[in-house]
């Protein structure tokens, strides 16, 4: 997930944020799932409902930033276009089953699908 804020965040902060996009792409025949989200109390990006009204460098930016994260864990990745937010939620719907699944049974293990 990237949200885009103007302030520097701490690793683990929580931020009130709002979806405003999805990025897919298949890795390993794994379909891989990038959300773009802003943080709400920004006055820079709070105005954005969906990553299309952003202007356009800032969209690149967007995929920038995934293909140095993916390529500095020595993954080539291909990011395409950004889709509207609605395209997101049954991903983060199911992201929180998955969390909520795994939490009752305990993270200690190294069970994690």
């Amino acid at each position: 997930m990237l949200v885009l804020w103007q302030e520097t965040v701490v690793p683990l902060t929580i931020i009130h944020a709002r979806t405003i996009g999805l990025m897919t792409n298949d890795r390993c025949r794994k379909q891989d799932h990038k959300i773009i989200a802003i943080a709400t109390q920004d006055p820079e990006f709070n105005s954005y409902h969906e990553a299309a009204e952003m202007p356009p460098h800032r969209s690149s930016c967007c995929g920038g930033f995934f293909r140095t994260t993916s390529s500095s864990k020595g993954k080539a990745v291909e990011v395409d276009e950004i889709l509207p937010a609605k395209q997101a939620f049954p991903i983060i719907l199911d992201a929180l089953h998955r969390y909520s699944e795994q939490r009752r049974k305990g993270f200690g293990r190294r069970n994690i699908n």
